[in-house]
């Protein structure tokens, strides 16, 4: 009898391992390669309806994971025009059966369809695609972006330059 108690606690210690270290899937997966801070240019009408005008813009994207092993957590968008404004904004995110949801505090709603492509070059981390919306599916822009280790890093080098006023100025000022 104790031989088969100890074959049953075993077996379930075998059991939980398994099932512990194969909780892992492609979508927190993922979720884990976009926790981070993000720079580059977003091409396209994105910000048309946004802030009033359609242009490239520079971004800097801050992704931050809820936690290890979850598929989504929250953010903070900065974007320059190259007028200098920028406008700042912050993000709910998610990782869902391959595409990324994005769910800004303005009301924005954006899907990063499952075509993206993430990829490492030159031991640097680098993420394009496009921002779809939500409700039509219409493409709004592409974005080419890199994966660095400082907030700010963007910002900082736009005022060093004199080129930018990174003002966090709020969305309802730059109707104007």
């Amino acid at each position: 009898m104790k031989r088969i108690f100890g074959n049953i606690g075993t077996m379930m210690m075998i059991i939980f391992t398994a099932f512990t270290l194969t909780s892992c899937d492609d979508d927190t997966e993922m979720a884990y390669d976009l926790d981070g801070i993000w720079q580059g240019t977003i091409y396209g009408n994105y910000y048309n309806d946004r802030y009033g005008y359609s242009e490239d813009w520079d971004t800097e994207i801050k992704v931050v994971q809820d936690g290890d092993f979850s598929r989504g957590g929250w953010g903070e968008e900065r974007d320059w025009d190259y007028r200098g404004r920028c406008y700042t904004c912050q993000f709910e995110w998610r990782v869902r059966n391959g595409r990324i949801y994005l769910d800004y505090d303005d009301g924005y709603r954006i899907i990063i369809d499952s075509s993206y492509d993430l990829y490492s070059r030159g031991g640097t981390l680098r993420f394009k695609g496009v921002f779809e919306d939500y409700d039509t599916g219409e493409q709004l822009a592409s974005f080419d972006l890199v994966k660095v280790y400082e907030w700010g890093d963007y910002s900082k080098k736009q005022t060093s330059n004199n080129l930018f006023d990174t003002q966090n100025d709020s969305i309802e000022n730059k109707k104007e």
